[in-house]
């Protein structure tokens, strides 16, 4: 009879827990995060979630979020507990120019299991690392691979709806690319009932502030702009537009989707003003890659269809600088994929 994996022992054998995701958290990065809390609380282990930045707001429906720490609202609370974890994880991301360097130094990684499944990532863990970029989210990979195998019965509820949770949010409701038939397999067994499916839903894409609706409208009607000949749609927003509505940076979350459903795009940025940099949001549909068009910037990457990136410029100039990139660089790509993608769409033939 097979040992059981080293990983498996390490985890069995923890009381004290540190898992950790990256800034700016999505839904994955939650997800993941509360996934293991409650698998992990279930079996007696004391766990420290750990964040760079707060949970955004519309995450907040997930039962235990006020768990994860901050921190920056904790920077003596978070090191006390690195230092007694008996182990680590580092969720959805695979770069350690992600973390802030004093985060990282926290971190063991001799006693880390890593779990990703973003493309452009490098190995985080000296012992157990679990990257698959074929995996449509981390949190598919972190029940498949790890707390499936490692618990063995049914997850506990929370743990399903957070895991869930995160599938939803990086699939797009199950829209993209990345999604294959294991992603819906995985996804029919974390809602086996009792399910709150319409809830999670109803929190993720049905809920929207009339305050953010208007914004949206405001951007597209004066800010959307398209480069001339190429299926792209560009929406630089300025920060003084989010100062005029009382916005943040939180309520233009998924305008790089929505753009993107637009007739004729294939390609959706977004450019918003930071004080010290120009962040910007790729989306695509297809095969375009995103990913590698993030990292022509000063820095980028993500996923094939989704994917961020930083410019340290003012907005003008980086729109300047991502118009003549893709206008003098990706034409040709850009137009191939678009004629590959619509070419695809195209369904008749399959009655016949």
């Amino acid at each position: 009879m097979n040992s059981a994996p080293e990983w498996v022992a390490a985890l069995e054998a923890a009381e004290r827990i540190f898992c950790l995701s990256h800034p700016k958290p999505d839904g994955d990065a939650v997800g993941s995060l509360l996934g293991l809390y409650h698998a992990f609380t279930a079996r007696g282990k004391a766990v420290t979630l750990v964040l760079p930045d707060p949970v955004p707001g519309y995450l907040r429906f997930l039962p235990g979020w006020e768990k994860i720490l901050v921190w920056g609202e904790s920077p003596e609370v978070i090191p006390t507990q690195a230092a007694q974890a008996d182990l680590f994880f580092c969720v959805d991301f695979g770069r350690w120019d992600r973390i802030p360097p004093a985060l990282k130094e926290l971190i063991d990684s001799q006693r880390l299991i890593w779990v990703d499944h973003h493309a452009d990532s490098e190995k985080l863990s000296a012992s157990w690392n679990f990257w698959k970029v074929e995996a449509a989210a981390t949190a598919e990979l972190l029940y498949t691979e790890v707390l499936k195998p490692w618990y063995g019965s049914r997850l506990p509820l929370p743990a399903r709806v957070a895991l869930y949770t995160g599938m939803v949010t990086d699939t797009g409701g199950f829209r993209f690319r990345s999604v294959t038939p294991h992603t819906l397999r995985t996804a029919a067994e974390l809602i086996e009932p009792p399910f709150p499916l319409e809830a999670i839903h109803y929190y993720i894409f049905q809920r929207k502030k009339l305050s953010t609706l208007r914004l949206h409208s405001h951007l597209i009607q004066n800010h959307l702009r398209r480069i001339e000949g190429l299926p792209v749609s560009i929406l630089p927003i300025p920060a003084e537009v989010l100062e005029e509505f009382g916005a943040t940076w939180e309520d233009i979350e998924t305008i790089a989707n929505q753009i993107l459903a637009l007739e004729d795009t294939l390609l959706s940025v977004v450019l918003k003003e930071y004080p010290e940099a120009t962040r910007l949001s790729l989306r695509s549909v297809g095969d375009f890659p995103c990913h590698e068009l993030a990292q022509r910037f000063d820095v980028g990457g993500g996923h094939k269809n989704a994917a961020g990136a930083t410019l340290y410029k003012s907005l003008e100039d980086a729109v300047t600088f991502t118009e003549n990139l893709l206008r003098y660089e990706y034409a040709d790509s850009l137009l191939s994929h678009y004629r590959t993608f619509m070419a695809n769409l195209e369904l008749q033939e399959l009655a016949q």
